[in-house]
């Protein structure tokens, strides 16, 4: 029996996306919006990550 992987830690993309929605947020004053397109990004950036992370544990 194998040895599951190594949890992916998505703790870069969180901070890129909690910079990016502050920065964002804070600039146009709208902070809703901040809000939304830093969760956006980062569940954007998570995904992208795992599936990375995925072809290439497949592929070798």
């Amino acid at each position: 029996m194998s040895t599951p992987p190594p949890p992916i830690s998505h703790t870069t993309e969180m901070v890129i996306a909690t910079v990016v929605g502050a920065a964002i947020g804070l600039t146009t004053e709208n902070y809703l919006l901040g809000i939304g397109i830093g969760v956006a990004l980062g569940i954007g950036l998570s995904v992208a990550k795992t599936l990375y992370v995925d072809y290439k544990r497949r592929k070798g």
